[in-house]
């Protein structure tokens, strides 16, 4: 058993290295790694709730439109007053929701899993008889 989760893992990392080639030297944008990204996730997910024909459709328009709507405009890209200003307002979203997500992050699986952890030890050496922790 440990022989075949090995092979599989060495699997799982050639694959991963051969597509990380394939994303970098690719000049479709659907193949970019941010992209990639979002659509591996995204195809991922439509997999484990609905099945293959769902993942097979939420990929299919995930690369379509990566390919026909374009990126969000660089800086130097702007030219006015409300562009700017819809820029900071975006980024700013962006921001907050990644502190958002760290801070689920900390509340809902970091601090349970420490927390847990030290009240495993402190009931361990309380029945080994040390009850100073």
């Amino acid at each position: 058993m440990l022989v075949i989760l090995s092979i599989f893992t060495l699997l799982i990392k050639r694959f991963i290295f051969s597509l990380l080639i394939v994303t970098l030297l690719s000049g479709c944008e659907s193949l970019k790694f941010r992209n990639l990204g979002k659509s591996g996730v995204t195809t991922g997910v439509a997999y484990v709730i609905g099945g293959t024909i769902p993942a097979i459709g939420v990929l299919t328009a995930a690369m379509a439109y990566d390919e026909i709507i374009p990126d969000a405009p660089d800086v130097g890209e702007i030219e006015s007053k409300e562009q700017a200003f819809a820029y900071v307002a975006e980024q700013g979203f962006i921001y907050g929701l990644y502190a958002f997500i760290v801070f689920l992050l900390f509340t809902n699986i970091i601090t349970p899993y420490f927390a847990k952890k030290n009240g495993y030890n402190k009931a361990k050496a309380k029945y080994k008889g040390n009850e100073d922790g």
